[in-house]
């Protein structure tokens, strides 16, 4: 009988912990804004339209800018070269109309400050070169930068300390 009240003890835990990872994962995913958005230009490129960001030729881009590019579903969006060469974390493509989608490149550092940026990327065959010049100021991380960067750590131990909470409640009344 003691087994199998440790066992559901036990299950109770799981799912504790389950159910509390899930709900912070979720609502710390909410929050990422780690990037700024740039503002975009829209250039006809062969009969296309193509939104570029950050802006061709813009200047006091801040820092935690991501690098998007907009064009139709089918374009075949390869090999985006930045120099000075920039590493990016991840990949980020969405819907932004009924036949767009907008492809964003998210650094894996933040970008130098007063650089000048050469962003080169191929659409269909098709070499588009464009630049940015980044901020003189330097990068100061607010709260939701280090959720976004660190959210899965952070869901880990939120959820941990909810479930031995949880536990030792749970022990506590059956105990008294």
């Amino acid at each position: 009988m003691r087994s199998f009240k440790n066992k559901r003890f036990f299950f109770i835990l799981i799912v504790i912990f389950a159910i509390s990872f899930s709900v912070i994962f979720f609502f710390v995913s909410l929050t990422k804004t780690a990037y700024s958005s740039p503002s975009q230009t829209t250039l006809l490129f062969n009969q296309m339209s193509i939104n570029l960001g950050p802006s061709p030729n813009s200047t006091n881009i801040p820092l935690d800018t991501v690098i998007t590019v907009d064009t139709i579903a089918s374009a075949s969006l390869t090999d985006l070269y930045t120099i000075p060469y920039e590493t990016f974390d991840y990949v980020t493509s969405y819907a932004t109309g009924p036949l767009t989608y907008e492809t964003r490149y998210h650094p894996a550092q933040p970008l130098k400050p007063d650089t000048s940026y050469t962003i080169s990327v191929t659409i269909f065959d098709n070499p588009v070169t464009w630049n940015f010049t980044t901020t003189s100021q330097l990068f100061t991380p607010k709260i939701n930068y280090f959720l976004a960067k660190n959210n899965l750590l952070i869901t880990f131990l939120i959820a941990i300390i909810i479930t031995l909470l949880s536990g030792f409640f749970i022990w506590l009344r059956k105990n008294n």
